[in-house]
């Protein structure tokens, strides 16, 4: 503790000489002494509180300044670097406190490391995150660099139980055994990982734009102990009627005896309760192999547990996953499904193949494939760039998501041959499984230099560089042309944007269009030690959405073909004039108005204007919901969608993903269903009106209602143009008409949920080219698409063009001519 200075100084000195005697002796090398049974017990081998006035021997600074102030060790970080010191043996087992204070900080969120295991020099290791001033879902994080000139990842974040405010003492401390890691604040343990990255290195402290002060530094070598198996990875369910099974492989870890050998798995235990309640309380029955079925279960949502148990004696952290027995499925859907347990960081995004029935998990660096009954099929790792949002392309089959590479300013759609993925530990560098496709558009904005200093400052919110604040890309999602609720499907990528508060150009969500047809010429395969540059050079369209700042930006963008339109779930922003919404719409008919991007100083740009529902701010007329939909939101249609939740036990991340249906209003956006029932919808009839035909020319008009279930059209008034059939089922009207006629009549969609839908219509059938005898004006209706075109037939008929535009016929009447259309 810092406490009254002085007193303390000059009732110590002969102490503080012997404490830096024993870190510069025992502190490097000391075996652990041995206890009075003979046991290893625990050593302390380095123990400073700074009472010499100067930076301690053996203890080296690599980047910004590190000095010995008023009895504590203050290191600030100079011009935005990575200032970092470092010391002592990074052993097997050990534990790591120190007392830590941010005098300083360049805006909220700055951070300081306890590096675990950490080659200071090159700046690579393991390193553990503590973020001042915040208690956000990531304000803790382990972090790991594999090689100098990878990139950091955080395969492990929490929240801490207390905001790091400045100029406040807190006491962190970091036990580590092998590759087992607990971080503790204020004596909380609050952030834990079991696949700590090793690579012999030191001890350190590293700092990123602010002032820190550290004082009481101790290491402790930690004799061997016993230690309990991991985990069960791996785990997969399925279910039948009145049963459900769960299997699982065995722990990565099986802990070790108290010697300091490994340990045996030697066998495991199984429970099930009730869905969403906690491991308290269960019975625990023992289970020789590797999987085990439930049975005799009353249909319901259920939680299954399995744990570990070793040769040393103990017994391991348990594993979950959700089952629903019994339980109809509502449309070929579970109601809830677990996405298994992985050592990752948190779920990222979603996506869903309806049409072979599986669903993909996007855990960061760990693509995930189950079916629709959550069995797991295979998995897809082995790269440390941050996979985001995912989406499933129709036209091609596979898995399009987000992959950042911010290092080495490389951002790509990585494009994965999903139906490949068929076991657990598939690799994606260097094979074609996935495939990466570079966008420039996205590196322009990130690296952009606004202040014209010469110096991109790098993946930090403080500064006012990166263009719109773009921090890269996170969701992505297929779709219409903005403006449009059918035609082309463009991929749709969104822009990570930081939260700095500071500036008031980073208030949009920025959404690129691409057309991804031509693509297949940029596709390589995802090799990191050589990042590619091969991609698009232009966009298919850029676009301003205004909603107030948001933390990093979209992380799940989804378009839903039933209500035409696109959803963009995000971590919440922290401006305070913002009503800072987790769930924004825009309607997909919205068509974009160029103007000026409010905050930016005079930019202007394609804006988009919010859907017209939801709550409305007063202040700045934002809309949106207070949604959670920002790690998982998938569109199943008829008003279904899958909302992903993330959590963590024992260091592995899972994702639970619940059946809702949308219900609109102001209020909760979305609500679980519990019923077929709750779906049903009288049809409404949705289809334009069907455009004009020639006689003996072949026709074609799809009738179509929003309806569940679905709709059946037949005609209950009048007749078709004779030669035209109506399919009942598909609602398509087609054959080819045999003579010129002008008819009226009535086509009604009905599934059995009143009132049935009618639809009045009028079909002109002109005559075959060349008869030219018909006068009057056609009653065709307008096309989907927006062009403009004039359709010029040299007889005698005035119509409309199928192309959306106005065409006219000017006749001479003499049964002779040709037609354009353009």
């Amino acid at each position: 503790m810092r406490g009254n200075t002085t007193a303390r100084r000059l009732g110590r000195g002969a102490l503080s000489a012997m404490s830096i005697v024993v870190a510069l002796t025992a502190g490097f090398g000391v075996v652990p002494a041995m206890a009075a049974g003979g046991d290893p017990a625990d050593t302390v081998v380095l123990s400073e509180d700074f009472s010499s006035g100067k930076l301690p021997e053996g203890w080296t600074g690599h980047l910004g300044t590190w000095q010995v102030k008023d009895g504590r060790l203050e290191g600030t970080s100079v011009n935005g670097q990575r200032a970092r010191i470092t010391f002592g043996t990074s052993y097997e087992n050990y534990r790591f406190e120190a007392e830590a204070n941010f005098l300083q900080v360049a805006d909220e969120s700055r951070w300081l490391n306890l590096a675990a295991d950490f080659h200071g020099a090159e700046d690579y290791g393991s390193v553990f995150v503590v973020r001042s001033n915040t208690k956000l879902r990531n304000g803790l994080e382990y972090a790991v660099k594999k090689t100098a000139g990878g990139a950091y990842t955080s395969p492990t974040v929490a929240a801490a139980g207390a905001a790091l405010n400045t100029g406040e003492t807190h006491a962190l401390s970091l036990e580590v055994r092998g590759t087992r890691a607990v971080l503790s604040v204020d004596g909380v343990e609050s952030l834990s990982t079991n696949d700590l990255f090793r690579t012999d290195g030191t001890l350190g402290l590293v700092i990123n734009n602010a002032t820190v002060a550290f004082d009481d530094i101790k290491v402790t070598r930690l004799a061997p102990e016993a230690t309990a198996p991991g985990a069960p990875t791996g785990l997969r369910v399925s279910q039948k009627d009145t049963q459900a099974t769960l299997a699982w492989s065995a722990p990565a870890d099986a802990g070790e005896t108290s010697g300091g050998e490994a340990a045996t798995v030697t066998g495991y235990e199984v429970a099930i309760g009730a869905a969403g309640a906690g491991a308290d309380g269960l019975t625990w029955s023992p289970e020789a192999g590797t999987s085990h079925t439930f049975t005799n279960l009353a249909p319901g949502a259920y939680t299954m547990w399995v744990r570990a148990l070793n040769d040393a004696g103990k017994t391991g952290e348990p594993a979950r996953a959700n089952a629903s027995p019994g339980v109809p499925t509502i449309k070929g859907f579970a109601r809830t499904l677990n996405g298994g347990a992985w050592s990752t960081s948190h779920v990222q995004g979603i996506a869903v193949d309806q049409a072979k029935g599986y669903i993909y998990y996007s855990f960061t660096t760990l693509l995930v494939k189950t079916d629709l009954q959550g069995n797991i099929v295979g998995t897809l790792g082995g790269f440390t760039g941050h996979l985001g949002d995912l989406d499933v392309n129709k036209a091609d089959g596979r898995v399009y998501g987000s992959l950042e590479y911010k290092a080495q300013k490389a951002f790509y759609i990585a494009i994965i041959d999903v139906d490949a993925i068929d076991r657990v530990g598939m690799q994606a560098q260097n094979s074609d499984v996935m495939r990466t496709v570079y966008l420039n558009e996205v590196v322009a904005d990130f690296t952009a230099d606004m202040d014209g200093n010469g110096v991109f400052d790098g993946d930090t919110a403080n500064t006012p560089d990166h263009r719109y604040g773009s921090s890269g890309i996170d969701g992505v999602s297929f779709g219409p042309k903005f403006g449009r609720t059918g035609g082309t499907q463009y991929l749709t990528v969104a822009y990570g944007v930081y939260s700095n508060v500071g500036r008031t150009d980073n208030d949009h969500q920025v959404l690129l269009q691409y057309d991804t047809s031509d693509w297949a010429g940029y596709e390589k395969p995802l090799v990191e030690t050589a990042p590619h540059h091969s991609g698009p050079e232009r966009v298919s369209g850029k676009y301003f959405v205004y909603t107030g700042n948001t933390t990093y930006g979209v992380q799940n963008l989804e378009y839903d073909d039933f209500l035409r339109r696109w959803f963009m779930g995000v971590y919440v922003g922290v401006k305070p004039a913002f009503p800072n919404y987790g769930l924004f719409a825009v309607d997909a008919a919205t068509q974009p108005v160029l103007g000026e991007l409010a905050g930016t100083g005079g930019d202007r740009g394609l804006l988009i204007a919010l859907a017209k529902d939801g709550r409305t701010d007063e202040a700045t007329g934002i809309r949106g919901w207070v949604q959670k939909a920002d790690v998982g939101i998938e569109s199943l249609g008829d008003g279904l969608f899958y909302l992903s939740r993330d959590s963590s036990q024992n260091g592995l991340q899972t994702s639970d993903i619940t059946l809702h249906r949308w219900v609109g209003g102001t209020g909760t956006p979305f609500a679980p269903v519990t019923s077929e029932s709750e779906l049903h919808r009288a049809p409404v009839m949705t289809s334009p009106a069907p455009a004009e035909g020639k006689a003996g020319r072949s026709y074609s008009h799809t009738f179509t209602a929003s309806a569940f279930p679905k709709a059946r059209f037949t005609v209950t008034g009048g007749k078709p143009p004779r030669g035209l059939k109506l399919d009942g089922e598909s609602g398509v009207l087609s054959g080819v008409p045999l003579k010129a006629e002008r008819v009226t009549f009535t086509v009604t969609a009905a599934n059995g949920v009143n009132p049935a839908a009618r639809q009045e219509v009028v079909i002109k059938i002109s005559p075959a080219k060349g008869d030219g005898d018909d006068h009057g004006h056609g009653n065709g209706g307008h096309g989907n698409d927006n062009d403009h075109g004039h359709d010029n037939d040299h007889g005698n008929g005035h119509g409309h063009g199928n192309d959306h535009g106005h065409g006219h016929g000017n006749g001479h009447g003499d049964g002779k001519g040709s037609s354009h259309d353009r």
